[in-house]
């Protein structure tokens, strides 16, 4: 009888419940379907916790106050050093800096109790315990424990349903997948591509972006593992991969580490892009070499799974490296085309939605030209953002991620990636910033995903009072338009009966009979009825996107000074006009920039090799030298054309280049410029410059 009152003693001890609270802390901590309860507060968590290890450590042992301090400082340093060498947790000094505080405070406590001269801490509470229940408390541990740890369970509910905001957060965010049933899987186009530092970090925001509808990850930790992956609703998000680059010199290696890696991930991407954005991340490899890469790369994967989707990779958009790869023997050897359009998307505030548009037509005219089989593989762009800095605020982001998703789906990119979806080692384009804040970037791309759904319909493009750009789709609450301001003053639109219109960034909804647009897209919902609005946009989706007009039958098209919306047409200067007098009439002034670049209408060549001339009318600003080198986009890649001096500060001159090998696409969202190598010869001024078919 002795011997079973002495292990119930052990097995209900001290020693044994400081040993349960520690790996109760673990626990917590380390949990992924534990975390998210706390996730808003995860310093007050650690205080808390720490604050009770001390305690436990100093009455349950029992250990002296500095013992107890250390054994709890102990237990902290364990968690960090544990979380150094997993990717989906995040260690913090804030963290540990908390652990210390919570078991620094409990110390200072018990010496503030210990001063009270025998005031007993529990008597106030004793009339609101029965004394029962007091007694069977104090006499069986083992349910005193059960009983405070459920009492802390529900505390931890009921602060994570109504409770405010108490910290910063390494923990996963609001929307994690511990919140909610599981989605089904939908291939839908709506992505994100993390940074190398934010891929390390899943658990940070995986949950949120599926929360909002995400469908694809682009890019992960090569130590990422399918154990490691959220349960529930963020498991609906589907990653794809990349093959890092990896020397030509040895291809028995490279195809031996692509069977490596597709083998590896079986469980967790059939999507494997070759490379990043080349030649970017390379010794500046040459296509021909990447397009024999690709053609091991293809091979090898599709040994270890014939099922594995393989894609083309390229730096923004530059598809004369491309071409000159499907030309080296990867012409069969995809199943998809990526791009990166940073550049290109980056013009769009000034105008440039139709150059935007062109990068998947002008992509399926160079798949039909090199394999017409392959015209119609899906083109995804697998890194496109913008950061928030001096020249864009969090409202500039929001507009911008909006126009992108929504031109992107418009001309048919089958998925668009924002990069990234938290802030990490490439700067602020974070869909959530600093200490866990979603921006107003992920309000948006929350509100265009509910309200175009999962698998938008387009059905086509409009142009609202002959001045704003408006795209037609199909959602799930009806017929949306998603539709932002153009040049020109004439903002106000009579919109169709029944009509509701949404602010994507602040979530409102309004019905109203007509609108004043701005910069900010907004979204329109009407009934799936027919009207004049889906009549022309289903109309105009065959036709040519304008850019202050339709040059697809031109011969020619120009730019005259001062530019604008009245001197442009069908040319396009990429940077914002500086006007100078010269000669008693405004010119554009070269001088502020080492390169003056301009843009082809894309109806008017895109792709397409046919032989041009260009000609610029232009004049010194004064006695100094000026001249430049014309440079364009051509089947070889960026061709320079000599030194062209100015002659003269006192007339205007006319220079003129015939160009029998142009390729225009866009690489850096321009097709030719005038570069004076730095400003100290860049002194002059541009009457006009015109391209002529030949």
């Amino acid at each position: 009888m002795r011997t079973n009152i002495s292990t119930a003693k052990v097995l209900t001890g001290p020693p044994v419940r400081a040993a349960g609270l520690f790996l109760a802390i673990l626990f917590m901590a380390q949990v992924q379907s534990i975390r998210p309860w706390y996730a808003h507060w995860d310093k007050l968590a650690h205080f808390f916790c720490f604050f009770a290890a001390w305690w436990v450590f100093r009455k349950g042992l029992p250990a002296g106050k500095g013992v107890s301090f250390m054994l709890a400082a102990l237990l902290g340093a364990v968690i960090e050093i544990y979380q150094m060498s997993h990717p989906q947790f995040q260690p913090s000094w804030f963290d540990f800096l908390a652990d210390l505080v919570g078991a620094g405070l409990a110390w200072a406590t018990s010496m503030v109790v210990s001063t009270m001269n025998g005031f007993d801490i529990r008597r106030p509470f004793r009339g609101l315990v029965p004394s029962a229940f007091r007694q069977r408390f104090s006499t069986k541990p083992l349910p005193a424990i059960l009983i405070s740890g459920t009492l802390v369970v529900v505390s931890l509910a009921t602060l994570r349903a109504h409770g405010p905001a108490f910290g910063a957060s390494d923990a996963p965010l609001p929307g994690s997948a511990a919140q909610g049933p599981a989605a089904p899987l939908v291939d839908n186009p709506f992505g994100v591509a993390p940074s190398n530092a934010s891929s390390k970090r899943l658990s940070l925001w995986m949950g949120p972006m599926a929360a909002s509808g995400v469908g694809w990850i682009r890019g992960f930790s090569p130590t990422l593992n399918a154990a490691q992956l959220p349960q529930g609703g963020a498991r609906a998000v589907q990653f794809s991969g990349i093959l890092e680059y990896r020397d030509p010199a040895n291809p028995e290696a490279w195809q031996q580490y692509v069977r490596e890696r597709v083998q590896a991930f079986k469980g967790i991407t059939s999507h494997w892009e070759i490379w990043n954005e080349p030649p970017n991340f390379t010794p500046n490899t040459p296509p021909e070499v990447y397009g024999r890469m690709v053609a091991l790369a293809h091979d090898a994967a599709k040994g270890v799974d014939p099922s594995v989707k393989v894609g083309l990779s390229a730096q923004s958009v530059n598809l004369n490296y491309l071409d000159r790869a499907l030309l080296s023997g990867a012409k069969d050897k995809f199943d998809f085309v990526t791009v990166h359009p940073y550049e290109t998307a980056d013009l769009i505030p000034r105008g440039f939605e139709a150059q935007y548009m062109s990068i998947v037509p002008t992509i399926r005219k160079m798949l039909q030209a090199r394999n017409p089989e392959r015209a119609q593989v899906p083109v995804y762009f697998t890194e496109i953002g913008q950061p928030v800095d001096a020249k864009n605020d969090e409202r500039a982001q929001a507009s911008q991620l909006l126009k992108i998703y929504t031109m992107g789906l418009a001309q048919g990119a089958a998925r668009v990636h924002w990069f990234e979806p938290l802030d990490g080692d490439s700067g602020p384009f974070g869909l959530i910033g600093p200490n866990g804040r979603k921006r107003p970037a992920y309000l948006a791309l929350e509100s265009l995903i509910v309200h175009l759904g999962q698998r938008p319909r387009y059905r086509g493009w409009l142009l609202l009072n002959g001045l704003h750009h408006a795209f037609l789709f199909e959602g799930p609450q009806g017929l949306v338009v998603v539709a932002w301001a153009g040049p020109g003053s004439d903002r106000n639109i009579t919109l169709p009966a029944g009509a509701s219109v949404i602010d994507p960034l602040a979530g409102g909804v309004r019905t109203a009979s007509s609108l004043t647009l701005t910069e900010v897209p907004t979204m329109v919902v009407f009934p799936t009825t027919e009207t004049a609005w889906t009549t022309q946009a289903t109309a105009n989706r065959a036709r040519p996107f304008p850019w202050n007009g339709d040059h697809s039958r031109a011969k020619s098209i120009d730019l005259k000074a001062p530019g604008g919306w009245t001197g442009e047409r069908g040319l396009h200067l990429v940077q914002p006009p500086v006007l100078r007098e010269v000669g008693g009439e405004m010119a554009l002034d070269a001088s502020p920039r080492a390169i003056t670049a301009f843009t082809v209408d894309p109806n008017f060549l895109s792709y397409t090799s046919q032989p041009v001339r260009i000609t610029a009318v232009v004049r010194r600003n004064s006695a100094s030298a000026a001249g430049f080198k014309l440079k364009y986009e051509s089947r070889s890649g960026m061709k320079s054309v000599g030194w062209n001096t100015l002659p003269s500060h006192n007339e205007w001159s006319t220079l003129s280049w015939s160009i029998d090998d142009p390729q225009f696409v866009g690489k850096f969202g321009f097709h030719f410029s005038f570069d004076s190598d730095t400003t100290q010869h860049s002194n002059y001024s541009i009457r006009s410059v015109s391209v002529n078919k030949e």
